[in-house]
């Protein structure tokens, strides 16, 4: 218990000193809890229950202007640690800041330059950052998948062998983690399909060849379009003569 203290007594003064760390700075309430709780567990003190020992130290672990809100409350207001976290989520993790992020994971979109790894890593932040959400494990899914580009919507879709939300959503999420965690591979290998494909229809001996040959075909086109419109352009001569009339006029038939 006194080495949790002396460790609290340490990150308060770097913290007054500004010698912390942005990202510790802005722990949400919810972290805060996740981690007391992580150090806590291994601490025991004979005759003395969990909670209770909890209930001592969350105090200590606290900051700033969260030491001052805990200290004015009432000696014995807070009873167990249960009530104590309740009061600690309501205070700094209200509705409204539940209601913000829940809007972050919804209208997530992916960035025009992000690989999938920065996006899924993103957006598992923004889950984390939001565990009231209340959002199924079917709908994360579906709400980052639709919003991935299409080459990385259409590369899941190749690893998962078909349609990939027609999958289980614990399949999809183990998919999407695995295809992640070898991320430079999968989108390594994105590069180079576009890349190869590029030079394919560039340089295949054989695309080349029937380009060649389109041409050619629509050139013979244009030269018969051209032959064609002279022809209709030129009055007719007539097998009696050959004069330029029509057969009625022509001087040598015989008119009974």
């Amino acid at each position: 218990v006194k080495e949790y203290q002396e460790k609290n007594k340490i990150r308060s003064k770097q913290d007054k000193n500004g010698k912390r760390g942005e990202a510790e700075k802005s722990d949400d309430a919810n972290k805060h809890l996740d981690k007391f709780l992580h150090v806590t567990q291994s601490i025991k003190v004979n005759g003395v229950i969990d909670d209770a020992l909890r209930l001592y130290l969350f105090p200590h672990s606290l900051t700033h202007h969260a030491t001052a809100w805990f200290d004015r409350f009432p000696r014995n207001f807070i009873n167990t640690f249960e009530q104590m976290a309740k009061i600690f989520i309501g205070k700094y993790f209200p509705p409204s800041m539940v209601t913000k992020l829940r809007n972050e994971i919804t209208n997530f979109r992916q960035l025009p330059d992000e690989s999938l790894f920065e996006a899924w890593e993103r957006y598992k932040l923004s889950i984390a950052r939001c565990p009231n959400s209340n959002m199924l494990p079917v709908t994360q899914i579906d709400t980052f998948y639709n919003m991935l580009t299409l080459r990385h919507r259409d590369t899941i879709n190749a690893a998962a062998g078909g349609t990939f939300m027609k999958r289980h959503p614990k399949e999809c999420y183990d998919l999407i983690e695995n295809m992640t965690a070898h991320h430079n591979y999968w989108d390594t290998s994105i590069q180079m399909s576009e890349s190869s494909s590029s030079k394919t229809s560039s340089s295949d001996p054989k695309i080349i060849a029937l380009k060649a040959e389109m041409a050619e075909i629509n050139k013979n086109l244009m030269k018969f379009h051209q032959i064609n419109q002279q022809v209709k352009g030129v009055t007719h001569n007539y097998e009696t003569c050959g004069g330029p009339h029509s057969y009625n006029d022509c001087p040598t038939i015989d008119i009974c």
